[in-house]
């Protein structure tokens, strides 16, 4: 019997140094929430994915098929976080690569402005554009440029940004 209790002590152990969700493994890939608003949005919803089970027959059985459904259903949070950070505008980066990178570059970790206004590209992307407006009407040609390219980005948005 004890000799059993051991291969599953080693996988449960094994299974358990594979989870890491940090920010520092993560990179803002666009416009969005900051990682802390966008991990909390995409953990209040990632419960839904679990699957129940019912099993009938002997307890080792029943306890097989629970522990089968916990992984199955750790797997499933694990793809639906990484799919609602990417809607978010967070991806996954290769372990340390995120951090590593921003030190190097000396980048923050919210490289649109997202500090200015919380919660939505398209408020810090109207934020920018309305900066990028007040420049290139005073002459600076670089900012007319942005604010060209910001104006296509919220078109396709649906928002069609005037100055006023």
């Amino acid at each position: 019997m004890k000799i059993k209790v051991l291969p599953a002590l080693c996988a449960a152990a094994a299974l358990c140094g594979c989870q890491t969700s940090n920010q520092a493994d993560y990179v803002q890939i666009g416009y969005g929430p900051s990682f802390d608003v966008a991990h909390a949005q995409c953990e209040l919803q990632k419960r839904s994915v679990d699957q129940g089970y019912i099993a009938i027959g002997s307890p080792g059985f029943v306890a097989g098929a629970g522990i089968g459904n916990a992984i199955g259903n750790a797997i499933a949070e694990d793809d639906f976080m990484r799919n609602c950070l990417i809607i978010s505008g967070w991806k996954r980066a290769p372990h340390g690569q995120a951090a590593a990178a921003s030190v190097a570059t000396g980048a923050s970790a919210t490289p649109y402005g997202i500090a200015r206004a919380p919660g939505s590209w398209i408020n810090t992307a109207l934020l920018d554009w309305k900066d990028a407006n007040n420049k290139c009407v005073a002459g600076d040609k670089a900012a007319c440029a942005t604010r060209a390219k910001l104006g296509a980005k919220l078109k396709s948005a649906g928002i069609n940004p005037s100055p006023v």
